[in-house]
């Protein structure tokens, strides 16, 4: 008969497995965090709907089964191609792990095949419509200054959110207007902070983020929450979704559609695309290629717009 004490030791191995990611393999926290949420998904469908309570038990057709079912999901659109594949990997390794650790005596590597991605151009705002919700905050609220410098510099720096949220008041220079951000794979890199972003920052750090730091210790964060502490991921997809939602009901603007507006102006403007690729941190030229898909919807756009033949 299942129970909670088998469910647990299910879970249990994959918690000793995100261990040895984190010590071991030096894994990010939120790379640990998606893979939890990825095993989890797994270990729910298999105590639940196959009726494993131990790994010993565990069969191919066990793992077919849960590949198939969140395959599926791709046409209802509830996990993108980059998820499911997210997912895939993310068994794959555990799965792996419990071979070499003789928790189940079958290597099952040979089954898990990464699905075809789909290429989707990311959203973009034009520089008008940024304008347009930085405008939109009411300065006279609380925590204004803050949520207009965050909404500014994910934009004038490309900022990830994990990076922007990892920001320290020692990563910022603005004596020469720069910011040291560290990206993934623990790789730093410099970005300039533009003249507007910049007055946005020093407008924070005057007038809110003494506020806050009063509350609790602060650890030197830079965006801090209402008690004090580091500002959340969830807090700063909120902050985003509120402000853009009063100006573009219809539109899905997260943070990450502003570091895609970043990118996209920035190519629009002339920039090289290697220097464009250095100032997101990608470690891969092809990531960054994406962006010239955009450039180039945005000059056939403007061709279309202003050629007499157009």
């Amino acid at each position: 008969m299942k129970t909670n004490k088998n469910y647990n030791f299910l879970l249990n191995e994959v918690k000793k497995y995100l261990a040895y990611l984190q010590f071991e393999r030096n894994m990010s926290t939120n790379t640990t965090e998606s893979y939890y949420l990825d095993l989890k998904d797994f270990i729910d469908y298999i105590f639940f709907n196959q009726n494993i309570d131990n790994f010993k038990n565990l069969k191919t057709k066990n793992i077919q089964s849960y590949l198939i079912e969140i395959s599926k999901y791709n046409f209802t659109k509830t996990y993108s191609s980059s998820s499911i594949n997210r997912k895939i990997s993310s068994l794959k390794g555990f799965q792996k792990y419990l071979f070499v650790n003789n928790v189940i005596k079958i290597n099952n590597s040979d089954i898990f095949k990464s699905i075809k991605k789909t290429k989707k151009i990311p959203l973009t705002l034009n520089y008008e419509e940024i304008k347009k919700i930085l405008s939109s905050i009411n300065m006279s609220k609380n925590n204004s200054f803050r949520d207009k410098c965050i909404i500014s510099m994910l934009y004038s720096c490309g900022l990830r959110v994990s990076e922007l949220l990892s920001l320290n008041l020692t990563n910022i220079n603005l004596d020469e207007d720069i910011l040291r951000v560290l990206g993934k794979g623990n790789k730093e890199r410099i970005i300039p902070i533009g003249n507007k972003s910049r007055q946005d920052l020093i407008n924070y750090l005057e007038n809110e983020r003494p506020k806050l730091s009063r509350k609790k210790d602060s650890k030197g964060f830079l965006f801090l929450s209402n008690r004090g502490n580091s500002l959340s991921r969830k807090t700063t997809w909120n902050i985003v979704r509120i402000h853009s939602k009063k100006c573009f009901p219809d539109k899905s603007i997260s943070p990450h559609t502003f570091r895609h507006s970043f990118a996209s102006h920035l190519l629009e403007g002339g920039a090289d695309l290697r220097i464009v690729q250095e100032l997101l941190g990608h470690s891969s030229i092809s990531t960054t290629q994406i962006y010239t898909h955009i450039d180039k919807s945005y000059l056939k756009e403007i061709h279309k717009q202003f050629h007499p033949r157009g």
